[in-house]
């Protein structure tokens, strides 16, 4: 039995990409019955361009929210996979079937490979090698055990009525798709990686658009996994999640054994170990990505990546800081969607539980001081006795305040325009109530 597919495509101000989106998607080998284009908060000819390119349902929304627009058009669905790429994506050539091809196998959900759409760059270079290593390393071995840690949201293929199974595509946190893809997890769903197939997406190629991205991925890395927590007790998820703590903790581990061993001039032969570690991991990573791009670009990539890298794990590290410690959670982010960078404050009772663990600490600290006679010491914990309860003090004032609320607040969403006749939605479903009554997260 041949499987049919509905493809979907979320897309905020496409107009530059998503006509060659949807041919390259009409063009694939593998036959698309529907083809699905949600306009979300549009400034542009997104709609338009779209319709004109051939996709068979245009819907127009104010969502500002990628999860609620791929819900907006689920009532319309007749088929039997859905098939979604982000809207600055296109497809190469067999990449639809060979998505499918491995639903038909037993699977419930997979994705594709992924490499910049743009040629050249520092941050283009960069990206496409940690893209390149990741196909052929972090991504196999987690499809290997079985738990893949995201199913990108850039190229994907899921069961319809898996979807529907686990009450549509879940919202709420800073990154949509790999809320998805632990919520299949959750629910003892297959999920697999075609690592043939392959997609095109347009990377940031500049700072201020690295810059951007960069902390919501971090944000929404440790949000999924604080609301995924009691499935880390499994020894599949125990193992994805806890090698990329370790490879987090590794850097800064490194980082601290080189300037204690500089500083204190002691056990410097173990700088010749770490040369050797060093070039056997050059050798490896780069191998793994000529495998994937070729050895000229492997090699123009290394160093961007590298670099790029320290400041990745800062950001990581800064954001399991804010997250699990501290709670301010990243609730909208200024990007594509066309929303403003939204970081919930503190509530009161984790403000006042780290200002008296802080004092304690520092108080515990400054009489092993005492004890020790060490003055530095005694001194560190006693200001920090008093510094850390103070700076948990909100104080009150004229300053601009960055959301008006302890936390994320969910509100109805603005009626939706469709704009294809509803004939177009499946005989048992209710899309236009299906859309007055989506909601999004602020």
């Amino acid at each position: 039995m041949t499987l049919t597919i509905a493809v979907l495509i979320p897309a905020h101000n496409e107009e530059a990409t998503i006509g060659e989106l949807v041919q390259a998607c009409l063009d694939q080998p593998y036959p698309v019955a529907q083809l699905i284009v949600v306009a979300d908060s549009c400034t542009d000819r997104t709609a338009q361009v779209a319709r004109e390119a051939g996709a068979t349902l245009v819907l127009e929304t104010k969502f500002a929210d990628k999860a609620a627009n791929q819900n907006a058009a689920l009532p319309y669905i007749t088929a039997d996979v859905i098939v979604g790429f982000d809207g600055d994506s296109r497809p190469t050539r067999d990449c639809i079937g060979l998505m499918v091809a491995d639903i038909a196998r037993g699977y419930d959900a997979t994705c594709s490979s992924i490499l910049p759409l743009q040629d050249t760059g520092f941050f283009i270079e960069a990206r496409r090698f940690a893209y390149s290593l990741g196909s052929q390393w972090w991504r196999i071995c987690q499809r290997t055990v079985g738990r893949l840690q995201v199913l990108t949201g850039a190229s994907y293929a899921f069961r319809t009525d898996v979807v529907r199974e686990v009450g549509g595509f879940p919202n709420g946190l800073i990154s949509a798709d790999m809320d998805i893809t632990w919520k299949l997890h959750e629910g003892g769903y297959k999920t697999w990686y075609t690592a043939e197939a392959l997609t095109l997406t347009v990377d940031p190629e500049t700072w201020a658009e690295y810059r951007a991205q960069m902390p919501r991925w971090a944000a929404g890395y440790f949000q999924n996994v604080a609301r995924y927590r009691r499935l880390m007790l499994n020894w599949r998820s125990m193992l994805t999640v806890g090698t990329a703590m370790f490879d987090l903790v590794t850097l800064w581990w490194w980082i601290f054994v080189v300037v204690y061993n500089l500083t204190t001039w002691q056990h410097l032969s173990m700088f010749r170990y770490m040369g050797y570690w060093f070039a056997g991991h050059t050798a490896l990573t780069m191998y793994l990505v000529s495998r994937v791009v070729g050895w000229k670009k492997a090699a123009l990539g290394f160093a961007p990546y590298t670099l790029l890298n320290f400041y990745n794990k800062y950001l990581y590290t800064r954001s399991m800081f804010r997250e699990w410690l501290l709670g301010r959670h990243y609730a909208s982010w200024t990007g594509r969607s066309g929303r403003k960078t939204v970081i919930t404050p503190m509530t009161r009772a984790r403000r006042r539980a780290l200002g008296t663990v802080g004092a304690v600490a520092g108080m515990t600290v400054g009489l092993l001081g005492a004890f020790h006679g060490s003055v530095p010491l005694w001194a560190i914990g006693t200001a920090a006795s008093g510094a850390i309860p103070l700076s948990m003090i909100r104080l009150t004032g004229s300053g601009r305040r960055r959301a008006a609320h302890d936390g994320i607040t969910i509100t109805p969403a603005p009626e939706q325009a469709v704009t294809q006749p509803l004939a177009a939605a499946a005989p048992d479903s209710d899309p236009e109530a299906t859309l007055q009554l989506a909601t999004i997260r602020h």
